[in-house]
Protein backbone atom coordinates (compact mmCIF):
# COMPACT_ATOMS: atom_id res chain seq x y z
CA UNK A 1 0.00 0.00 0.00
CA UNK A 2 1.06 3.68 -0.72
CA UNK A 3 1.98 5.58 2.67
CA UNK A 4 0.41 8.40 3.59
CA UNK A 5 3.63 10.48 2.58
CA UNK A 6 3.22 9.37 -0.69
CA UNK A 7 -0.69 10.98 -1.58
CA UNK A 8 0.56 10.76 -5.50
CA UNK A 9 1.54 7.00 -5.70
CA UNK A 10 -1.78 6.56 -4.18
CA UNK A 11 -3.56 8.78 -6.54
CA UNK A 12 -2.05 7.38 -9.56
CA UNK A 13 -2.60 3.78 -8.44
CA UNK A 14 -6.38 4.95 -7.99
CA UNK A 15 -7.15 6.30 -11.28
CA UNK A 16 -5.17 3.40 -13.31
CA UNK A 17 -7.25 1.48 -11.10
CA UNK A 18 -10.77 2.94 -12.16
CA UNK A 19 -9.16 3.53 -15.92
CA UNK A 20 -9.04 -0.34 -15.58
CA UNK A 21 -12.60 -0.58 -15.06
CA UNK A 22 -13.84 1.70 -17.70
CA UNK A 23 -12.42 0.09 -20.67
CA UNK A 24 -14.62 -2.30 -20.99
CA UNK A 25 -18.09 -0.59 -20.64
CA UNK A 26 -16.49 2.24 -22.83
CA UNK A 27 -15.52 -0.45 -25.43
CA UNK A 28 -19.13 -1.89 -25.38
CA UNK A 29 -20.47 1.55 -25.90
CA UNK A 30 -18.29 2.10 -29.28
CA UNK A 31 -19.15 -0.94 -30.40
CA UNK A 32 -22.80 -0.35 -30.01
CA UNK A 33 -22.42 2.86 -31.82
CA UNK A 34 -20.54 1.24 -34.63
CA UNK A 35 -23.29 -1.20 -35.23
CA UNK A 36 -26.18 1.29 -35.50
CA UNK A 37 -23.61 3.49 -37.59
CA UNK A 38 -23.29 1.06 -40.31
CA UNK A 39 -27.05 0.50 -40.31
CA UNK A 40 -27.65 -3.05 -38.60
CA UNK A 41 -30.01 -1.75 -36.67
CA UNK A 42 -32.09 0.30 -39.50
CA UNK A 43 -31.41 3.52 -42.04
CA UNK A 44 -29.16 6.11 -40.42
CA UNK A 45 -29.21 9.31 -42.74
CA UNK A 46 -25.86 10.80 -43.25
CA UNK A 47 -26.10 13.66 -40.56
CA UNK A 48 -26.72 10.81 -37.87
CA UNK A 49 -23.65 8.57 -38.97
CA UNK A 50 -21.31 11.93 -38.59
CA UNK A 51 -22.62 12.44 -35.43
CA UNK A 52 -22.19 8.66 -34.15
CA UNK A 53 -18.55 9.12 -35.96
CA UNK A 54 -18.01 12.00 -33.72
CA UNK A 55 -18.98 10.41 -30.67
CA UNK A 56 -16.72 6.77 -31.80
CA UNK A 57 -14.05 9.70 -32.50
CA UNK A 58 -14.52 10.58 -28.91
CA UNK A 59 -14.33 6.96 -27.28
CA UNK A 60 -11.12 6.57 -28.76
CA UNK A 61 -9.88 9.99 -27.30
CA UNK A 62 -11.18 8.72 -23.99
CA UNK A 63 -9.66 5.28 -24.28
CA UNK A 64 -6.08 6.72 -24.63
CA UNK A 65 -6.40 8.58 -21.91
CA UNK A 66 -7.52 5.52 -19.96
CA UNK A 67 -4.06 4.28 -21.50
CA UNK A 68 -2.22 7.38 -20.85
CA UNK A 69 -3.23 6.57 -16.91
CA UNK A 70 -2.00 3.10 -17.16
CA UNK A 71 1.17 3.59 -18.31
CA UNK A 72 1.55 6.50 -15.67
CA UNK A 73 1.02 3.94 -13.15
CA UNK A 74 3.70 0.99 -15.11
CA UNK A 75 6.01 3.77 -15.14
CA UNK A 76 5.95 4.47 -11.44
CA UNK A 77 6.68 0.93 -10.89
CA UNK A 78 9.63 0.51 -13.84
CA UNK A 79 7.95 -1.24 -16.66
CA UNK A 80 6.55 1.10 -19.16
CA UNK A 81 6.04 -0.77 -22.12
CA UNK A 82 8.00 2.19 -24.86
CA UNK A 83 9.00 1.17 -27.87
CA UNK A 84 11.37 3.56 -29.62
CA UNK A 85 11.69 3.39 -33.73
CA UNK A 86 12.83 5.56 -36.02
CA UNK A 87 10.15 8.47 -36.97
CA UNK A 88 9.19 10.15 -39.44
CA UNK A 89 8.12 13.73 -38.06
CA UNK A 90 5.83 14.19 -40.70
CA UNK A 91 3.79 11.16 -39.41
CA UNK A 92 3.90 12.58 -35.99
CA UNK A 93 2.46 15.70 -36.95
CA UNK A 94 -0.66 13.61 -39.47
CA UNK A 95 -1.71 12.05 -36.01
CA UNK A 96 -1.72 15.02 -33.72
CA UNK A 97 -3.37 17.01 -36.37
CA UNK A 98 -6.11 14.60 -36.40
CA UNK A 99 -6.31 14.53 -32.31
CA UNK A 100 -6.84 17.82 -31.92
CA UNK A 101 -8.76 19.26 -35.23
CA UNK A 102 -12.31 19.31 -33.40
CA UNK A 103 -10.37 20.48 -29.81
CA UNK A 104 -9.41 23.63 -31.45
CA UNK A 105 -11.89 24.05 -34.01
CA UNK A 106 -14.21 25.45 -31.72
CA UNK A 107 -11.86 28.34 -30.37
CA UNK A 108 -11.12 29.03 -34.25
CA UNK A 109 -7.60 28.43 -33.18
CA UNK A 110 -4.96 27.08 -35.71
CA UNK A 111 -2.15 24.73 -35.04
CA UNK A 112 1.25 25.99 -37.43
CA UNK A 113 3.92 23.79 -37.17
CA UNK A 114 7.70 24.74 -38.12
CA UNK A 115 10.25 22.03 -38.88
CA UNK A 116 8.28 18.38 -39.28
CA UNK A 117 8.76 18.70 -43.09
CA UNK A 118 9.10 15.27 -44.95
CA UNK A 119 13.30 15.54 -45.13
CA UNK A 120 14.02 16.59 -41.67
CA UNK A 121 15.68 13.84 -39.91
CA UNK A 122 13.99 10.90 -38.22
CA UNK A 123 13.87 10.86 -34.34
CA UNK A 124 13.74 8.03 -32.01
CA UNK A 125 10.43 7.78 -30.49
CA UNK A 126 7.22 5.56 -29.37
CA UNK A 127 5.13 7.80 -32.04
CA UNK A 128 1.78 6.91 -29.93
CA UNK A 129 3.25 8.35 -26.81
CA UNK A 130 4.95 11.13 -28.17
CA UNK A 131 1.66 12.15 -30.06
CA UNK A 132 -0.51 11.81 -26.50
CA UNK A 133 2.63 14.15 -25.56
CA UNK A 134 2.00 16.54 -27.65
CA UNK A 135 -1.77 16.54 -27.73
CA UNK A 136 -1.98 16.67 -23.42
CA UNK A 137 0.56 19.86 -24.12
CA UNK A 138 -1.58 21.34 -26.79
CA UNK A 139 -5.20 20.81 -24.65
CA UNK A 140 -3.25 22.76 -21.84
CA UNK A 141 -2.33 25.62 -24.70
CA UNK A 142 -6.00 25.94 -25.86
CA UNK A 143 -7.42 26.27 -22.49
CA UNK A 144 -5.10 29.07 -21.53
CA UNK A 145 -5.74 31.05 -25.09
CA UNK A 146 -8.27 33.11 -26.50
CA UNK A 147 -9.84 32.65 -29.64
CA UNK A 148 -8.29 32.94 -32.61
CA UNK A 149 -5.21 32.89 -30.58
CA UNK A 150 -2.82 30.89 -32.69
CA UNK A 151 -0.57 27.61 -31.58
CA UNK A 152 2.95 27.09 -32.86
CA UNK A 153 4.83 23.41 -32.91
CA UNK A 154 8.35 23.98 -33.73
CA UNK A 155 10.90 21.16 -33.72
CA UNK A 156 14.45 22.21 -34.17
CA UNK A 157 17.88 20.17 -34.59
CA UNK A 158 20.28 20.19 -32.05
CA UNK A 159 23.19 18.37 -33.42
CA UNK A 160 25.97 18.99 -30.72
CA UNK A 161 23.34 17.36 -28.47
CA UNK A 162 22.27 14.91 -30.50
CA UNK A 163 18.73 15.63 -30.11
CA UNK A 164 15.32 17.12 -31.94
CA UNK A 165 13.83 20.22 -30.04
CA UNK A 166 10.30 20.31 -29.61
CA UNK A 167 8.32 23.55 -28.07
CA UNK A 168 4.74 23.65 -27.64
CA UNK A 169 4.21 27.37 -27.73
CA UNK A 170 1.07 29.67 -27.08
CA UNK A 171 0.55 32.93 -26.18
CA UNK A 172 -2.51 33.02 -23.37
CA UNK A 173 -2.80 34.02 -20.08
CA UNK A 174 0.72 32.79 -18.54
CA UNK A 175 1.46 31.28 -15.55
CA UNK A 176 2.42 32.98 -12.64
CA UNK A 177 5.59 32.36 -10.50
CA UNK A 178 3.74 31.26 -7.72
CA UNK A 179 1.76 28.59 -9.84
CA UNK A 180 5.00 27.14 -11.35
CA UNK A 181 6.62 26.55 -7.81
CA UNK A 182 3.24 24.53 -7.33
CA UNK A 183 3.64 22.74 -10.50
CA UNK A 184 7.73 21.38 -9.77
CA UNK A 185 7.07 19.64 -6.42
CA UNK A 186 7.55 16.30 -7.13
CA UNK A 187 5.65 14.58 -4.29
CA UNK A 188 2.51 16.20 -3.58
CA UNK A 189 -0.47 17.18 -5.80
CA UNK A 190 -1.61 20.55 -4.15
CA UNK A 191 -4.74 20.85 -3.87
CA UNK A 192 -5.47 23.72 -5.87
CA UNK A 193 -3.69 22.66 -9.14
CA UNK A 194 -7.06 20.78 -10.25
CA UNK A 195 -6.17 18.17 -12.92
CA UNK A 196 -3.44 20.29 -14.32
CA UNK A 197 -0.72 18.88 -11.90
CA UNK A 198 -1.89 15.02 -12.67
CA UNK A 199 -1.63 16.25 -16.22
CA UNK A 200 1.50 17.40 -16.10
CA UNK A 201 2.75 14.37 -13.76
CA UNK A 202 2.15 12.20 -16.68
CA UNK A 203 3.41 14.65 -19.77
CA UNK A 204 6.88 14.97 -17.81
CA UNK A 205 6.54 10.69 -17.50
CA UNK A 206 6.14 10.96 -21.29
CA UNK A 207 8.77 13.24 -21.78
CA UNK A 208 11.51 10.99 -19.85
CA UNK A 209 10.31 7.86 -21.89
CA UNK A 210 12.40 10.06 -24.45
CA UNK A 211 15.23 10.58 -22.56
CA UNK A 212 14.18 14.22 -21.41
CA UNK A 213 12.89 16.54 -18.91
CA UNK A 214 9.86 19.01 -19.14
CA UNK A 215 10.69 22.46 -19.27
CA UNK A 216 7.99 24.95 -18.59
CA UNK A 217 8.55 28.63 -19.25
CA UNK A 218 6.11 31.31 -18.59
CA UNK A 219 5.34 35.07 -18.07
CA UNK A 220 1.74 36.15 -17.64
CA UNK A 221 0.12 37.92 -20.02
CA UNK A 222 2.74 36.64 -22.89
CA UNK A 223 1.97 33.08 -22.99
CA UNK A 224 4.08 29.58 -22.14
CA UNK A 225 6.27 27.62 -24.15
CA UNK A 226 6.50 23.53 -22.81
CA UNK A 227 10.09 22.24 -24.20
CA UNK A 228 11.11 18.92 -24.50
CA UNK A 229 13.57 16.70 -26.37
CA UNK A 230 13.51 13.46 -28.23
CA UNK A 231 16.97 11.86 -29.52
CA UNK A 232 18.06 11.98 -33.02
CA UNK A 233 17.34 8.79 -34.83
CA UNK A 234 21.57 8.11 -35.70
CA UNK A 235 24.13 6.11 -33.61
CA UNK A 236 25.35 9.42 -32.27
CA UNK A 237 22.40 11.13 -31.46
CA UNK A 238 21.14 7.98 -29.55
CA UNK A 239 24.47 7.58 -28.00
CA UNK A 240 24.78 11.02 -26.49
CA UNK A 241 21.24 11.65 -25.48
CA UNK A 242 21.20 8.22 -23.37
CA UNK A 243 24.64 8.86 -22.04
CA UNK A 244 23.43 12.37 -21.13
CA UNK A 245 20.43 11.01 -19.19
CA UNK A 246 21.82 8.17 -17.20
CA UNK A 247 24.73 10.97 -16.14
CA UNK A 248 21.98 13.59 -14.95
CA UNK A 249 20.05 10.12 -13.15
CA UNK A 250 23.60 9.04 -11.40
CA UNK A 251 24.11 9.01 -7.63
CA UNK A 252 20.67 9.22 -5.28
CA UNK A 253 20.40 12.84 -4.72
CA UNK A 254 18.05 14.32 -7.16
CA UNK A 255 18.30 17.80 -8.83
CA UNK A 256 16.45 20.17 -7.05
CA UNK A 257 13.62 21.91 -8.65
CA UNK A 258 14.17 25.24 -8.76
CA UNK A 259 12.44 28.59 -10.72
CA UNK A 260 15.13 30.31 -12.60
CA UNK A 261 15.22 33.50 -14.74
CA UNK A 262 14.71 33.83 -18.44
CA UNK A 263 16.32 36.20 -20.04
CA UNK A 264 14.29 38.27 -22.71
CA UNK A 265 14.18 41.09 -24.71
CA UNK A 266 10.12 42.55 -24.17
CA UNK A 267 10.64 44.43 -27.48
CA UNK A 268 11.47 41.41 -29.11
CA UNK A 269 9.14 40.15 -31.93
CA UNK A 270 10.12 37.44 -34.48
CA UNK A 271 8.20 36.02 -37.33
CA UNK A 272 8.87 32.31 -39.21
CA UNK A 273 7.81 30.74 -42.73
CA UNK A 274 6.05 28.02 -42.07
CA UNK A 275 5.06 25.16 -44.09
CA UNK A 276 2.71 25.89 -47.05
CA UNK A 277 3.83 29.74 -47.55
CA UNK A 278 1.65 30.56 -44.15
CA UNK A 279 3.44 32.66 -41.55
CA UNK A 280 2.48 33.15 -37.94
CA UNK A 281 3.97 36.23 -35.87
CA UNK A 282 5.26 35.41 -31.89
CA UNK A 283 5.26 38.68 -29.88
CA UNK A 284 6.29 39.31 -26.99
CA UNK A 285 3.74 41.67 -25.23
CA UNK A 286 5.15 44.32 -23.06
CA UNK A 287 4.70 43.26 -19.83
CA UNK A 288 6.19 44.49 -15.93
CA UNK A 289 6.79 40.95 -15.40
CA UNK A 290 9.51 39.00 -16.39
CA UNK A 291 9.89 35.00 -18.13
CA UNK A 292 10.08 31.89 -15.43
CA UNK A 293 11.26 29.09 -16.16
CA UNK A 294 11.00 25.22 -14.46
CA UNK A 295 12.12 21.97 -15.39
CA UNK A 296 10.15 19.12 -14.02
CA UNK A 297 11.73 15.40 -14.53
CA UNK A 298 10.40 11.99 -13.20
CA UNK A 299 11.96 11.12 -9.91
CA UNK A 300 9.56 8.21 -9.43
CA UNK A 301 12.08 5.41 -9.75
CA UNK A 302 16.12 5.71 -9.41
CA UNK A 303 18.55 3.39 -11.84
CA UNK A 304 19.08 -0.27 -9.57
CA UNK A 305 23.21 0.74 -10.92
CA UNK A 306 23.16 4.20 -10.45
CA UNK A 307 26.86 4.69 -11.42
CA UNK A 308 27.65 1.94 -13.35
CA UNK A 309 25.56 -0.13 -16.31
CA UNK A 310 26.35 -3.52 -18.63
CA UNK A 311 26.83 -3.08 -22.26
CA UNK A 312 27.12 -5.76 -24.71
CA UNK A 313 25.91 -7.74 -27.91
CA UNK A 314 22.85 -10.33 -28.18
CA UNK A 315 22.36 -12.08 -31.52
CA UNK A 316 20.19 -13.87 -33.22
CA UNK A 317 21.17 -17.30 -34.84
CA UNK A 318 21.36 -17.40 -38.48
CA UNK A 319 18.46 -19.48 -39.11
CA UNK A 320 16.05 -16.10 -37.67
CA UNK A 321 13.83 -14.88 -40.14
CA UNK A 322 12.75 -11.24 -40.38
CA UNK A 323 9.33 -11.72 -39.02
CA UNK A 324 11.12 -13.14 -36.13
CA UNK A 325 13.59 -10.77 -35.37
CA UNK A 326 11.16 -7.98 -35.62
CA UNK A 327 8.99 -9.76 -32.94
CA UNK A 328 11.60 -10.10 -31.03
CA UNK A 329 12.68 -6.88 -30.95
CA UNK A 330 9.42 -5.55 -30.35
CA UNK A 331 8.86 -7.66 -26.86
CA UNK A 332 12.88 -6.73 -25.89
CA UNK A 333 11.82 -3.09 -26.29
CA UNK A 334 8.60 -3.46 -24.34
CA UNK A 335 10.67 -5.30 -21.62
CA UNK A 336 13.43 -2.14 -20.91
CA UNK A 337 13.52 -0.43 -17.89
CA UNK A 338 13.26 3.85 -18.73
CA UNK A 339 17.40 3.57 -17.85
CA UNK A 340 17.82 0.52 -19.96
CA UNK A 341 18.80 0.78 -24.25
CA UNK A 342 18.86 -1.52 -27.19
CA UNK A 343 19.87 -0.82 -30.49
CA UNK A 344 19.28 -2.82 -33.42
CA UNK A 345 22.74 -3.01 -35.76
CA UNK A 346 21.21 -5.25 -38.25
CA UNK A 347 18.34 -7.68 -38.73
CA UNK A 348 19.55 -10.18 -35.93
CA UNK A 349 22.20 -8.46 -34.00
CA UNK A 350 21.48 -5.43 -31.22
CA UNK A 351 23.65 -3.58 -28.77
CA UNK A 352 22.06 -3.48 -25.58
CA UNK A 353 23.50 -0.79 -22.20
CA UNK A 354 21.60 -2.79 -19.50
CA UNK A 355 20.59 -1.31 -15.75
CA UNK A 356 22.70 -4.35 -14.32
CA UNK A 357 26.12 -5.21 -12.78
CA UNK A 358 28.93 -8.22 -13.50
CA UNK A 359 26.71 -9.49 -10.09
CA UNK A 360 23.06 -9.45 -11.84
CA UNK A 361 24.15 -9.39 -15.70
CA UNK A 362 23.48 -12.86 -15.98
CA UNK A 363 20.27 -12.95 -14.50
CA UNK A 364 19.24 -10.39 -16.71
CA UNK A 365 20.59 -12.44 -19.42
CA UNK A 366 18.61 -14.88 -18.39
CA UNK A 367 14.90 -12.63 -17.90
CA UNK A 368 16.17 -11.82 -21.59
CA UNK A 369 16.02 -15.43 -22.98
CA UNK A 370 13.37 -16.84 -21.23
CA UNK A 371 11.30 -13.43 -22.81
CA UNK A 372 12.64 -14.90 -26.02
CA UNK A 373 11.74 -18.00 -26.00
CA UNK A 374 8.08 -17.50 -25.10
CA UNK A 375 7.38 -15.34 -28.07
CA UNK A 376 9.61 -16.93 -30.79
CA UNK A 377 10.20 -20.31 -29.22
CA UNK A 378 12.81 -21.63 -32.80
CA UNK A 379 15.21 -18.54 -32.02
CA UNK A 380 18.03 -18.90 -30.29
CA UNK A 381 20.13 -16.17 -29.28
CA UNK A 382 23.99 -15.64 -28.22
CA UNK A 383 25.28 -12.70 -25.78
CA UNK A 384 28.94 -11.58 -26.35
CA UNK A 385 31.29 -10.98 -23.10
CA UNK A 386 29.43 -7.90 -21.16
CA UNK A 387 31.42 -5.26 -20.20
CA UNK A 388 30.58 -2.85 -17.51
CA UNK A 389 31.00 0.51 -17.41
CA UNK A 390 31.05 3.51 -15.22
CA UNK A 391 28.75 5.74 -16.29
CA UNK A 392 30.44 8.67 -17.07
CA UNK A 393 28.76 10.80 -19.76
CA UNK A 394 31.66 11.54 -22.27
CA UNK A 395 33.05 7.99 -21.73
CA UNK A 396 29.87 5.87 -22.26
CA UNK A 397 28.81 8.21 -24.76
CA UNK A 398 32.09 7.29 -26.77
CA UNK A 399 31.56 3.27 -25.83
CA UNK A 400 28.06 3.81 -27.18
CA UNK A 401 28.82 4.99 -30.44
CA UNK A 402 31.88 2.75 -30.87
CA UNK A 403 29.66 -0.31 -30.23
CA UNK A 404 26.43 0.93 -32.53
CA UNK A 405 28.86 2.18 -35.80
CA UNK A 406 31.27 -1.09 -35.74
CA UNK A 407 28.59 -3.43 -35.05
CA UNK A 408 26.72 -1.69 -37.97
CA UNK A 409 29.54 -1.53 -40.26
CA UNK A 410 31.12 -5.34 -39.17
CA UNK A 411 27.54 -6.66 -40.85
CA UNK A 412 26.97 -4.09 -43.62
CA UNK A 413 29.27 -6.17 -45.68
CA UNK A 414 27.44 -9.29 -45.20
CA UNK A 415 24.03 -7.76 -46.91
CA UNK A 416 25.60 -7.67 -50.35
CA UNK A 417 26.26 -11.11 -51.23
CA UNK A 418 26.89 -10.75 -55.03
CA UNK A 419 28.92 -8.10 -56.23
CA UNK A 420 27.19 -7.72 -59.23
CA UNK A 421 23.83 -6.74 -57.04
CA UNK A 422 22.17 -3.93 -57.25
CA UNK A 423 19.28 -1.92 -55.55
CA UNK A 424 15.79 -3.12 -55.05
CA UNK A 425 13.97 -1.55 -58.09
CA UNK A 426 16.98 -0.82 -60.07
CA UNK A 427 16.98 -2.89 -63.98
CA UNK A 428 19.22 -6.01 -63.87
CA UNK A 429 22.87 -5.63 -65.05
CA UNK A 430 23.26 -6.51 -69.14
CA UNK A 431 25.59 -6.12 -71.74
CA UNK A 432 26.28 -2.69 -72.92
CA UNK A 433 28.46 -1.75 -75.73
CA UNK A 434 28.97 1.35 -74.85
CA UNK A 435 32.32 0.14 -72.50
CA UNK A 436 33.47 -2.07 -75.45
CA UNK A 437 33.47 0.55 -78.14
CA UNK A 438 35.12 3.54 -75.73
CA UNK A 439 37.86 0.65 -74.95
CA UNK A 440 38.63 0.10 -78.85
CA UNK A 441 38.44 3.69 -79.88
CA UNK A 442 41.20 4.23 -76.74
CA UNK A 443 43.26 1.60 -78.05
CA UNK A 444 42.92 3.18 -81.56
CA UNK A 445 44.26 6.72 -80.33
CA UNK A 446 46.98 4.91 -78.38
CA UNK A 447 48.51 2.71 -81.26
CA UNK A 448 48.76 6.44 -83.29
CA UNK A 449 50.70 7.63 -80.60
CA UNK A 450 53.06 5.67 -80.05
CA UNK A 451 53.57 4.83 -84.18
CA UNK A 452 54.04 8.56 -84.26
CA UNK A 453 56.41 8.88 -81.18
CA UNK A 454 58.09 5.92 -82.99
CA UNK A 455 58.57 8.09 -86.31
CA UNK A 456 60.01 10.88 -84.65
CA UNK A 457 62.43 8.78 -82.53
CA UNK A 458 63.47 6.82 -85.69
CA UNK A 459 63.74 10.20 -87.34
CA UNK A 460 65.80 11.91 -84.87
CA UNK A 461 68.05 8.75 -84.34
CA UNK A 462 68.92 9.30 -88.43
CA UNK A 463 69.73 13.01 -87.93
CA UNK A 464 72.22 11.75 -84.88
CA UNK A 465 74.19 8.82 -86.97
CA UNK A 466 77.66 10.08 -88.66
CA UNK A 467 77.68 11.07 -92.24
CA UNK A 468 80.12 8.64 -93.86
Amino acid sequence: MDSPADPLGAAVRLLSETAHDLKSPLAGIAATMEVIRDGSLGDVTPSQAEFLQAAMTQCAYIDSLIGELSRAERLRSGTPRVRRVATKRTAIRDAVDLSTRSLLSNKQIDLHWDGAEPNSTDTLVDSTILSRLLTNLIINAERASKPGSPILIRVEDDLNRGVAVWSVIDRGRGISPQRLQQLSGTQKIASDLGGEGLGLLISRQMASLHYSTLTLRSRLGSGTDAVFETPLATPAGIATTFARFRAERRGTRSRPQTIQQWKSDESKAFERELRGGNRVRIESMPNTSSWHEIQLQSDDIRPVRADRLALGRVTADVECTMEMADRFDETLQYNLSPFELAYRTSRRSWVCALDADHHSMPTRMQQIEMISRRVTPAMQLQWSEPSIVPVQERSLQCLLIDAMTTRSLAEAAGTIPDVDSVRLGTPEISFSPVASARLDEELRRMSERMKSQSDRLQSQAAALRPRV
